[in-house]
């Protein structure tokens, strides 16, 4: 009803999406300690909070498999993930945050897969014009990175509850100006079994790379600001640090497309996943080199964009087009539910308030080190079930 063309759609829906998480994710943390919370406590709440991810996604991906209507699934999400949301403004304590959390979390979990699978088929499966358009989104989140970071110097961490629900009411706005999708006749058109799938050795040693990855990440996305923020860097410093990162991730996802053509996945994702590990190495071990913590900053361009960039083409090229929406909802929810969870509980055990730092990094470099031994045991190309 108020649709326009996919594409600037899609760039607008993505940059709010990821605006969001601009907000959410690098100062999420900050917003928990200024509400006093400990890092147990943190890492505790960031897992439940996480874990929710892990159904949810498969959840949704089934209620749009069967209505065949991806875009209403993504607005009803949207809505009412903002509802979920309205907790952070009240401070009663860590229960009533968790469950406020959670409700925003599960619902979130409708948008991103949905989108995604709506992305690749407004744009027949064209993996370069999906880089692009995805580029979109990392703008959204390094403006929103820098913003906060200025934000969290004026205003302290309480600036986040009401950013962040501006974001996601532009978020709703978005997705209502995408052009309607329906994916009812490529469903009836297929009768294949998603456990068959599932059952690929090839299928299982992605996922577990990935999750083992995903894992890795935990201590970035849940302490990094506190670890800036204790090493003596401002918030505007801290919101540069990740700005860069992002600026890596742009110019990276920009040109995935041409990157991954004829290209080895097994390379590509054993490159990727290496820089990791030498990404939480110099973490864990020169974070007070401003140098070298923004070279380890430029390294996300690898261990991120064209990470997931692989890890998106190789959902839409595994599974059939009926399956599709199943298979981001299984990667969504086991990479970045369990991984993100599993991660974030044992990084706010290792963490100690800041005293244990080094050695969580350090174990996050080991994580990335077995995810790269996997990576590279798997075929050159991607398998069809």
């Amino acid at each position: 009803m108020f649709g326009i063309s996919a594409r600037p759609a899609l760039v607008l829906a993505y940059f709010t999406y990821f605006g969001v998480l601009g907000i959410f994710v690098p100062y999420f943390g900050l917003f928990l300690d200024g509400r006093g919370l400990s890092s147990a406590d943190i890492g505790l709440l960031l897992a439940i909070v996480t874990a929710s991810r892990i159904v949810g996604p498969s959840v949704w991906a089934l209620v749009a498999e069967r209505s065949g209507k991806p875009l209403w699934v993504m607005r009803i999400g949207a809505l009412l993930a903002s509802v979920g949301w309205l907790s952070s403004f009240a401070d009663y304590g860590f229960w009533p945050l968790l469950a406020g959390f959670a409700l925003f979390s599960f619902f979130w979990t409708a948008i991103l897969p949905q989108l995604e699978v709506s992305a690749f088929t407004f744009l027949n499966d064209d993996t370069q014009a999906y880089s692009r358009i995805r580029t979109a989104g990392s703008v959204g989140y390094i403006v929103l990175v820098m913003l906060g970071g200025w934000l969290f110097e004026r205003y302290g961490s309480e600036f986040l509850p009401l950013s962040a629900l501006l974001f996601l009411l532009l978020l709703l706005a978005s997705l209502f100006l995408l052009p309607q999708v329906s994916v009812a006749a490529e469903l009836t058109s297929e009768t294949v079994s998603f456990s068959k799938f599932l059952q690929n050795s090839v299928l299982l040693r992605f996922m577990l790379a990935a999750l083992l990855l995903q894992m890795s990440f935990a201590p970035f996305y849940g302490f990094f600001t506190l670890y800036s923020r204790d090493l003596g860097y401002s918030g505007t410093e801290t919101g540069l640090f990740i700005g860069l990162s992002i600026a890596a991730e742009i110019a990276a996802f920009y040109f995935a497309g041409n990157l991954m053509r004829n290209r080895s996945y097994r390379l590509l994702l054993g490159i990727c996943y290496g820089v990791t590990v030498l990404r939480w190495y110099l973490l864990a071990t020169f974070a007070d080199n401003v140098w070298l913590l923004c070279f380890s900053m430029l390294l996300h361009a690898g261990s991120f964009a064209i990470a997931h960039s692989c890890a998106m083409q190789f959902i839409q090229q595994f599974f059939p087009k009926k399956l599709r929406s199943r298979g981001q909802a299984l990667y969504a929810g086991i990479i970045f539910g369990g991984g993100g969870a599993i991660g974030a509980y044992f990084s706010g055990i290792l963490w100690q308030n800041g005293n244990g730092a080094s050695l969580t990094f350090n174990i996050a470099a080991l994580l990335a080190l077995l995810a790269t031994i996997l990576a590279l045991s798997l075929p050159k190309q991607k398998p069809v079930a």
